[in-house]
């Protein structure tokens, strides 16, 4: 079995993306799609005291109406600074904080093209943080068409896989007989979003950063073990909802 899972690019994704990215042989990053301005493709959330608050990457506000992640550009906002001087005030004090804060400076502050470039390599690294062993690939580098599902199945055979995951999300337009007529076992993401250290009152669904912050080389172990892949999706639901 060649399991494959895709995914639009997003900014600073948390546990639930590498989860899936853990599930997977391949992972395919879809930078084509359009882009959702005020998305998890522009901003993700994470701690401030006892809240959390997102941190948004400003784009340029021309063009938004069908253009795609790759096409939008990002604004020339000193939001740089501010991401990292609250990264900085945040966690600084965090068991992990040293170990982890200078590459992802160093990927934030650097210079890209798009919206996409920026979001897929802060993805690639944090894949490289948790060793996570699946092939990570540009859509553009596979040969695929369609829209949507038909995509998605064109990429699994342009990659050779033969079993493709999806979180719970897309339940309403995933046709699992669709995914078996072309030779591919349609699997659901059960992901049970998991507890951990902060040093704090729990807040959940926060970015990646809070997990490796407080956990540091732990969180390649939280990743694996919140869940699993299953052909069921009320179950797959269930440990999602808890």
């Amino acid at each position: 079995m060649r399991i494959l899972s895709a995914h639009q690019p997003v900014y600073l994704p948390g546990l639930i993306l590498f989860h899936k990215i853990a599930l997977s042989d391949v992972f395919v990053l879809l930078p084509d799609v359009q882009f959702q301005r005020h998305s998890w493709q522009q901003r993700n959330r994470v701690r401030n005291g006892k809240e959390a608050i997102f941190l948004s990457v400003p784009v340029r506000k021309s063009g938004d109406l069908g253009r795609t992640i790759r096409q939008t550009e990002i604004a020339g906002e000193p939001w740089r600074k501010k991401h990292l001087t609250t990264l900085k005030q945040v966690y600084g004090k965090r068991p992990f904080f040293d170990v982890y804060f200078p590459a992802i400076e160093a990927l934030i502050e650097a210079d890209y093209a798009n919206l996409s470039d920026l979001n897929c390599a802060l993805i690639r690294h944090f894949c490289e943080v948790l060793e996570l062993d699946a092939e990570i690939m540009d859509s553009a580098a596979l040969s695929h068409e369609g829209e949507s599902q038909d995509r998605l199945i064109s990429l699994c055979q342009a990659a050779g896989a033969n079993s493709y995951i999806s979180n719970v999300g897309a339940a309403s337009y995933v046709d699992e007989a669709g995914f078996s007529s072309q030779g591919v076992t349609h699997y659901w993401q059960a992901f049970r979003p998991p507890e951990y250290a902060q040093g704090k009152a729990f807040l959940p669904s926060l970015s990646i950063v809070d997990a490796l912050f407080n956990l540091g080389p732990d969180t390649a172990r939280l990743v694996r073990s919140c869940g699993e892949m299953t052909r069921d999706l009320s179950a797959a639901q269930a440990a999602l909802s808890g």
